[in-house]
């Protein structure tokens, strides 16, 4: 088990690794001299001449080579220092820690809200399959999955905040401000958590243990919640870590939209800042969430499940 858990986290560290080599050169490798548009952000789109380009390039190191400057960017890196940012000439590093709470508070009530609606939802239509409540249910579950965020984010403002007035249309600071936000990113990942928990259990259902288990008098209801639901338990947590790291992919519309201080808005502001160190973190971060969360997951499910530990 040891053995298996080290080759899985080396594993993560050297997809880590690769990550940060792409990250690394995808800004390196665009199209003209990084060098220039580099300082060409700094100077606020002002074309700068060829002396300055120069001595700007030489003053930061980019005329070596690209292994070069990649070792002594992650050397920085293993220190913490994710470079300054050429808006606010601070490190990047302190964005990013004020940032990531915001963002990380919003996801995990997220997920649990959609756990909330999305298992027992789940449950119950593969307690009564074909049933009018499982049509209703498949139906908002497609609707949920399919609306576009930054659609159903200006409906919910629309209704909330301008016709009712119970919620304000963004910012932070209560709980208030994080309703719409976490309403907008739930409901979404409640409609394919559903479809997930109802389509693991029928399966399971029709498997010759359950058939044994009504044959000895369970009911269906107790045939769902006590053999088959605890047989789909690591199904569901490995999927619903698959979307918690997606989360991170609908905060970039739902931060900006609800102006919540965190990784996704601090991303798009970056983008149209041109900071392209900021933009290179945050690539690096979004990344590393979604493998530190798959290797998470497999933790926990080998934990629960110790058949899994052969694989892990």
């Amino acid at each position: 088990m040891a053995s298996r858990l080290s080759a899985r986290i080396a594993h993560a560290l050297i997809l880590l690794f690769v990550v940060s080599v792409v990250g690394f050169a995808l800004l390196r490798l665009m199209p003209g001299d990084f060098a220039e548009i580099l300082l060409m952000a700094q100077m606020d789109g002002t074309l700068p001449n060829a002396n300055q380009v120069a001595l700007f390039a030489d003053q930061n190191g980019l005329n070596d080579p690209l292994p070069q400057q990649y070792l002594r960017w992650l050397f920085a890196l293993f220190q913490g220092d994710l470079g300054k940012s050429f808006i606010t000439n601070e490190p990047i590093i302190n964005d990013i820690t004020l940032r990531l709470g915001q963002s990380l508070l919003l996801a995990v009530w997220s997920l649990i809200v959609a756990l909330v609606i999305a298992v027992p939802l789940g449950i119950l239509c593969a307690r009564y399959p074909g049933s009018r409540v499982d049509r209703v249910a498949g139906m908002i579950s497609v609707i949920g999955m399919s609306i576009p965020n930054f659609w159903y984010s200006l409906l919910l403002a629309l209704l909330f905040s301008l016709v009712l007035g119970w919620l304000p249309t963004g910012g932070h600071g209560t709980w208030a401000h994080a309703v719409l936000p976490t309403m907008v990113i739930s409901t979404s990942i409640a409609g394919v958590l559903s479809r997930y928990v109802r389509g693991s259990l029928l399966e399971e259902l029709s498997k010759p243990y359950i058939r044994t288990a009504k044959a000895k008098g369970s009911s269906r209801l107790r045939a769902v919640l006590c053999h088959a639901a605890p047989n789909i338990a690591p199904g569901v947590l490995t999927f619903s870590g698959m979307q918690f790291a997606r989360i991170f992919d609908g905060m970039i519309i739902v931060e900006t939209l609800f102006a919540w201080p965190g990784i996704g808005r601090f991303l798009v502001e970056s983008l149209l800042n041109r900071d392209y160190p900021a933009i290179q973190a945050c690539f690096l971060l979004i990344a590393a969430s979604y493998i530190l969360v798959n290797l998470i997951v497999d933790l926990c499910i080998a934990l629960y499940d110790p058949r899994s530990r052969e694989i892990v």
